[in-house]
Parts: structure tokens; sequence; C-alpha cells
């Protein structure tokens, strides 16, 4: 699936320059939110999510239930942030950004 820059960063609920600092700056390390954002507007695997959240110095623990429920979702494909703020909120998890 071929995206445009600003296909990503709308879909991931982010602001055009934050997307702009993390592709333009290798050694910057965005926070779990946004690297766990960008998977699913990438619409990414486990593994690739995994992969992602490593290199920015984070990781997926199957003892945060918000990690669960997103794990769940990457898993069952269910990539829009609108449809995992729904599921986050009905489990009184946070959510993305001022996306619902």
């Amino acid at each position: 699936m071929e995206l445009a820059d600003t296909d990503v960063y709308r879909r991931a609920g982010i602001d055009r320059r934050l997307f702009s600092k993390i592709r333009s700056n290798p050694n910057y390390h965005p926070s779990k939110q946004t690297a766990l954002a960008l998977s699913l507007a990438l619409h990414l695997s486990k593994e690739q999510t995994e992969e992602m959240l490593a290199s920015a110095g984070h990781a997926l623990s199957q003892s945060m239930v918000r990690d669960i429920i997103i794990l769940f979702c990457i898993e069952h494909q269910i990539y829009d942030l609108h449809d995992v703020n729904e599921i986050l909120a009905h489990f009184e998890q946070p959510v993305f950004g001022a996306v619902l």
C-alpha cells in the first residue's frame, strides 16, 4: 500500500511538524503513543509494530491492558484510530490524541 506522507500523519492523528521531525532526524525517538499511532496508520503487523517500537526504545507489554487492546486491534486488522479509540474508551483506557 503506497501512502503519501499527508495520509500517514493524518491517519496517525499527529502534527505535520512532528511527522517531519521523525522523518528527517534519525536520532529522534518518538513517544510510545506516537510510534503506536504510526504503526496503526501504516497498517503494520505485530512483528513490524514491535520492531518500530524497539527502534524508538519502547515495547508492548502483556501486563498493560492498553497494550493488549492495541495488539488485539493489530492482530484483527483494526487500524482506524477512531475504531481503536472506541475500543480503548470502552475499556476505560487512554485514547489516541483527539481523534474520537
